[in-house]
């Protein structure tokens, strides 16, 4: 991103500017440990950047039990996290949108992330528990444990279940069955009643951690 203009004050329209990258979206990695490497080693890199933002701001929502789950005690107990207080976190730079449908790759190796118009300063854990939600929707619960862990690895710090927490409790909010098959576009599978399970037992492993 080089400019913003969010209200349309100079240019007419709201309007971000950017520079164009090449890479296209890659849901099917041939080397999925090397993809998932940059991932967390391009999020950690964000993380460290002292790029000036809009404070981060959270609305405290309910967290429904989702008519799906098979784990309904597993949606009250993260409810009860997400109505607590946040803990006390680090202010630093975070995209607010981390995850696969934003990377571009070329040829294995990441090019660039796109669609920062929500980037913050705050909890750069946000980044983390929305990516990892997103590995669990599109592929496994297992594979968000990889991130976690590469992550905590390679940033030298433990992140804090709160924020993964609120993040794993967005599917109950909202009809993820719906829109991820729009997104993902043919690029990959999509195992829509398998999704529902995976974002159960990310949620359980999830909680472990609490």
């Amino acid at each position: 991103m080089l400019a913003g203009d969010p209200t349309g004050a100079s240019t007419g329209v709201p309007s971000l500017l950017m520079t164009r990258l090449p890479g296209r979206m890659d849901l099917t990695p041939a080397d999925p440990r090397a993809w998932l490497r940059q991932i967390v080693a391009m999020a950690v890199r964000i993380h460290e950047l002292g790029v000036a933002a809009e404070p981060y701001t959270w609305e405290a929502k309910d967290v429904p039990i989702p008519p799906w789950t098979s784990r309904p005690a597993d949606w009250r107990a993260a409810a009860d996290v997400v109505r607590g207080a946040a803990p006390a976190h680090e202010i630093r730079f975070a995209h607010a949108d981390y995850q696969h449908f934003n990377f571009l790759w070329q040829q294995g190796r990441l090019t660039g992330v796109v669609d920062w118009v929500d980037a913050f300063r705050g909890p750069a854990d946000v980044d983390v528990g929305h990516c990892r939600l997103n590995l669990a929707v599109l592929y496994s619960a297992d594979l968000a444990a990889d991130f976690l862990a590469a992550y905590e690895a390679e940033a030298g710090r433990r992140i804090d279940p709160y924020w993964d927490i609120r993040s794993a409790t967005s599917p109950a909010r909202t009809d993820w069955a719906a829109f991820i098959p729009i997104q993902v576009g043919g690029r990959a599978g999509f195992d829509r009643g398998g999704m529902h399970r995976r974002v159960d037992e990310h949620l359980a492993a999830t909680l472990r951690r609490t």
